[in-house]
């Protein structure tokens, strides 16, 4: 897959060197290209931004990685396309179309688990403990539902 910065990557190429994290698992094995973001015909963000949310969202999620004992985490859904995002039923304004969202899962803590070690935490985004599953964004500012 061609990155909109001309870089070739491939599901298996971690998203930043030493990362844990892939451009398969944020791209849905690379299936899902990024593409600007227009919403109500306003550009929201380019593709450039949302491949830089990438790399920031992948730092930040090999820290809570950290956190939780370096164990691996599962990711079901990370960069979501406006078209895909639709599909699937996302909000018109979801993270996961900028880059910066990432459902997850743990097979050694459960979400509630998670939640109690890392909510207190993320001060810079959106947190949701799913039943089975986590959600995590980096919106800029503290979003709970």
């Amino acid at each position: 897959m061609i990155l909109p910065s001309g870089n070739i990557v491939t599901r298996s190429m971690p998203i930043y060197p030493s990362s844990h994290f892939t451009w398969g698992e944020a791209t849905k094995n690379c299936t899902r290209h990024l593409q600007d973001l227009v919403i109500n015909d306003r550009l929201i963000a380019t593709a450039k931004q949302i491949e830089k949310n990438i790399v920031m969202t992948a730092m930040a999620m090999d820290e809570y990685r950290e956190i939780l004992g370096n164990r691996p985490i599962r990711v079901t859904s990370w960069y979501r396309p406006a078209h895909i995002n639709a599909r699937v039923g996302g909000s018109k304004y979801s993270r996961h179309q900028y880059g910066d969202a990432v459902d997850w899962k743990s097979d050694y803590l459960s979400p509630r688990q998670i939640k109690k070690i890392l909510e207190a935490n993320h001060h810079g985004g959106g947190y949701k403990a799913y039943y089975g599953f986590t959600h995590t964004d980096w919106r800029g500012e503290r979003a709970r539902w």
